[in-house]
């Protein structure tokens, strides 16, 4: 990646930052190194539960979806809910066996409580931690988490691991867009980031913030230098776009310089077409990547938690088109070192016709729900109506308390 110089100085400006040269890395490993690590993992388009997680013997889905059901002969089963079978999809057995090892949990017929099917309105809505009849906010559900915390965050403390900065962490005046860390620069490279540092003298807040940003460049690239060289890919990743965001997250992680949340993207799951097709390969992607990823962080699962969301599931018929229109509840993974995993989590409605809603699959847990329980056991979130001011605290037991673990 390469970063303006005005962006690395929106990025630096506010920091806490007060040594710089060869100390910079001691102070920013000092500065939160200790805390957990959450991850937010978005499926960006609308993910289809029901392939994902399909009830595949329920015979209301069968009926629904005569071409596109998982068949219970390939599906991987993974337990009960309500009494209901429930199996994940057949390529995703990388997640099955981090279910089995209870490091992932399930999160079924979750959601966001709203009446529309427009990706834009509702991943904004998600974003922002929102529902219907919520009063408007401009910060992302982790940056307010993050500032109704008074964190002092560490420079890189706060990623989102794309070329632009995610509405989750829009509203952290220190969250910034790092999409592959091994290329951290300013433009123009090495000879550009020596002549910026070669002409930041004075006091000025703008130039304090120069010095900050350059030593923060400086800091990670010698953090690249301190990971283990690997020949190879022992870890798995693959050559997709989402291994790319999920090793550069890892490598933030294992440098041990202060990141604290992290926001990931993953797109391609609007599939009104051809899901048998063009699902499996997404699925794929994801169950792999999340694999390597989990591999690569052995050394720091106790203070990780990824949480996968999507704007809404798909709608529980399959249209004319061997595909599935806008729906409403979908599922969450949750994983980490402190999950209590190999369960699924939840209430689930059914799939009967009265049990739908206006043909969905009904959302019965919120997702914020899922998201303040992270917050509050993970990372000591002491007011979560701070961040979510709305819903009321009910954890659902996913996770495991810091402290208890």
């Amino acid at each position: 990646m390469s970063l303006s110089r005005r962006t690395l100085l929106g990025a630096a400006a506010g920091s806490v930052m007060t040594t710089v040269a060869p100390g910079v890395r001691v102070a920013l490993a000092a500065d939160g190194g200790a805390r957990d690590i959450v991850i937010s993992l978005f499926l960006r388009f609308g993910a289809d539960g029901l392939a994902m997680v399909p009830p595949a013997d329920d015979g209301n889905y069968v009926a629904a979806r005569p071409t596109l059901r998982i068949p219970t002969s390939t599906a991987l089963p993974i337990g009960s809910l309500d009494g209901v079978p429930f199996f994940m999809h057949p390529e995703i057995a990388e997640l099955k066996a981090l279910y089995d090892q209870r490091s992932l949990a399930v999160v079924q017929a979750v959601g966001m409580r709203a009446e529309n099917r427009s990706h834009f309105i509702s991943q904004d809505m998600m974003e922002r931690g929102q529902a219907d009849g919520d009063a408007p906010t401009s910060a992302g559900w982790l940056a307010r988490h993050l500032n109704a915390s008074q964190i002092a965050l560490a420079p890189l403390g706060a990623v989102a691991a794309s070329g632009y900065l995610d509405l989750t962490l829009q509203g952290s005046p220190r969250a910034v867009a790092v999409p592959d860390v091994a290329n951290f620069n300013v433009f123009g490279g090495e000879f550009n980031l020596n002549v910026i540092s070669g002409m930041q003298e004075g006091d000025e807040t703008h130039v304090a913030a120069a010095r900050a940003a350059v030593a923060t460049i400086r800091s990670m690239q010698a953090g690249l230098t301190t990971l283990p060289t690997q020949e190879g890919n022992p870890a798995g990743y693959t050559d997709g776009p989402l291994s790319t965001s999920l090793r550069s997250v890892a490598n933030l992680i294992k440098m041990n310089i202060g990141l604290e949340v992290a926001a990931v993207d993953y797109f391609g799951w609007d599939h009104h077409v051809n899901l048998n097709l063009n699902f499996p390969p997404q699925a794929r992607e994801l169950s792999k990547s999340l694999a390597a990823f989990w591999r690569d962080i052995a050394a720091f699962r106790n203070r990780v938690t990824v949480v996968t969301m999507t704007e809404f599931g798909r709608r529980v018929q399959e249209n004319s088109n061997d595909g599935t229109d806008h729906g409403s509840a979908s599922f969450m993974f949750v994983l980490g070192g402190a999950v209590n995993g190999g369960k699924i989590y939840g209430v689930w409605p059914g799939l009967r016709a009265q049990d739908l809603h206006a043909g969905d699959l009904r959302v019965t847990t919120d997702y914020r729900s899922v998201l303040q329980e992270v917050l509050v056991t993970r990372r000591g979130e002491t007011k979560p109506q701070s961040v979510f001011p709305s819903v009321r605290y009910s954890p659902l037991g996913i996770l495991t308390a810091r402290g208890a673990n």
